[in-house]
């Protein structure tokens, strides 16, 4: 284990539906060198200008999260930064022809193939790392039960609850795991998103979610509960796609974190609130480039497989393509 900058080792390219607009887009992840962070380029816009993927660029939570201005934005990124997550990756150019990224399945889990087949690439420059020493909270000003705050701890650690009471398949689910890369491959990467079907039909009706479909989501109906054939890859999905959520979304501080993140009730806005509270609120001091006596402490944070051969999971059988 060491404490190095990674991107890719060759380029992988890719297409899907946009679950959005419903077009096909095209995409090819590229190599970076260190220090790039993660950049997105609009190849169908004059110019084909990049669009930094960080915290500060996000300007819209409504549905996804955006990052961009109105006039160049990508949407739809946090699946595919929470993969840059399970793998470590800290630099990376996407060229993309269209304004959201693909959804695929809805997980995380055809990204974190794509990037094992691609191979990572350790750099010669380390990466810093947050730590967190003092609770940073974010509460819904709307509906105080909905919040999201970050605590000190010796581990990294994320706890997560959803409360969706008047729909029966759903209902309240929490869980309490490790904020590790390992972690993260093994018991989210594969959990989708999720949407009433009524919800859906009413966002057809307005032609919105025109790619949306049970190819690329869990789609539950209040009286019929989940649709999709097969059912749940987990029976609790639900939440772990919350938590993979605020995992893609939280990877936009460029950085590891070391503390307990808990939520409940959040989603894409407090999650991008609370990102630029630890920006603005951690002293420098607490970002650091950790010594060699400072990594060993850090070992579950910034211990990153290499490859999907490296984690216990097995995406088999799934339909991610």
């Amino acid at each position: 284990m060491n404490n190095f900058q990674r991107t890719l080792k060759r380029s992988v390219s890719f297409a899907g539906i946009g679950v959005h607009s419903g077009n096909l887009i095209s995409v090819e992840i590229r190599p970076a060198s260190a220090n790039t962070g993660i950049v997105f380029q609009r190849t169908d816009l004059p110019g084909k200008p990049y669009i930094k993927a960080d915290a500060l660029s996000v300007f819209d939570t409504s549905l996804a999260t955006r990052i961009g201005t109105s006039e160049a934005y990508v949407s739809t990124i946090e699946h595919l930064m929470a993969a840059f997550f399970g793998f470590g990756i800290d630099n990376a150019v996407i060229s993309i022809d269209n304004s959201e990224m693909p959804i695929l399945d809805g997980s995380s889990a055809p990204f974190l193939v794509l990037l094992s087949e691609a191979g990572i690439e350790e750099l010669k420059e380390p990466r810093k790392v947050i730590i967190v020493e003092k609770t940073i909270e974010v509460v819904d000003e709307k509906n105080p039960a909905r919040f999201i705050r970050i605590e000190p701890s010796k581990q990294p650690l994320i706890s997560y609850a959803i409360d969706f009471e008047n729909i029966v398949a759903i209902g309240r689910q929490s869980i309490s795991m490790d904020y590790t890369a390992k972690a993260f491959c093994e018991y989210f990467s594969f959990a989708r998103t999720f949407g009433l079907k009524e919800d859906i039909d009413f966002l057809h009706s307005r032609g919105l979610a025109k790619g949306g479909s049970i190819e690329n989501a869990i789609v539950v109906s209040r009286t019929e509960g989940v649709l999709n054939s097969q059912g749940l890859r987990n029976e609790q999905e639900f939440v772990k796609h919350k938590a993979l959520d605020c995992i893609g979304d939280l990877h936009l501080i460029g950085m590891p974190i070391l503390g307990h993140v808990i939520a409940h009730k959040a989603g894409h806005d407090l999650h991008n609130k609370l990102a630029r509270a630890i920006l603005s609120e951690v002293s420098s001091r607490k970002i650091i480039i950790p010594s060699a006596k400072e990594t060993s402490r850090l070992k579950s944070l910034l211990s990153f497989p290499k490859s999907l051969a490296e984690v216990q999971v097995n995406f088999n059988g799934l339909a991610i393509g």
